[in-house]
């Protein structure tokens, strides 16, 4: 790993925790999704960005979504959070060719002028050849159930899959309980 400040944990959740969250999120198909044409900014050209499918669970300072009382609190208990910032979700299709979005900082306004008091963790709700990229070249690939953590400064890039039908991850951010 080239960046310690990267922290990835692999079977983040019991298999009952992430069993029960992976059938209310893919199984189930019943969870709402809602098309953005853009995958990062504003400034994305829309002809060539695929855009992606979100569901914001949580919006500081309150939850949005009917899910995230029980099915987000395992995550949660576990991250050490302090404040929560957001929690969205992120579905991509698959492409023929892999998307390489623009590498970005997740924290929007207000938040994003403090990103750097801020973590980001990235939950992995399936395998695929999708990945996450950093700017110095390191990539997480995806792994149900996997976590990656990082000061929400950080920049980094989803690039999609061309072999599963989806690619789908959580993306937390938050301010993490100092010891």
């Amino acid at each position: 790993m080239k960046n310690k400040n990267i922290v990835i944990t692999d079977n983040f959740l019991s298999e009952e925790e992430f069993d029960t969250l992976r059938d209310v999120i893919i199984t189930d198909g019943v969870f709402p999704w809602y098309f953005n044409k853009i995958k990062v900014h504003l400034g994305e050209e829309s002809k060539t960005s695929p855009g992606q499918f979100t569901h914001i669970i949580y919006a500081s300072p309150v939850p949005t979504s009917q899910f995230y009382e029980p099915f987000f609190i395992p995550i949660l208990n576990q991250l050490e959070i302090a404040l929560l910032a957001r929690i969205k979700l992120n579905l991509n299709p698959r492409l023929s060719e892999p998307y390489y979005s623009d590498f970005h900082i997740d924290p929007e306004l207000p938040f994003h002028s403090i990103a750097d008091q801020l973590t980001t963790s990235i939950f992995y709700m399936n395998t695929c050849n999708g990945y996450t990229e950093f700017e110095d070249g390191t990539r997480i690939e995806s792994v149900a159930n996997r976590i990656v953590s990082f000061p929400a400064n950080t920049r980094h890039r989803g690039v999609t899959q061309t072999d599963e039908q989806t690619k789908i991850v959580i993306n937390f951010n938050y301010f993490k309980l100092r010891k």
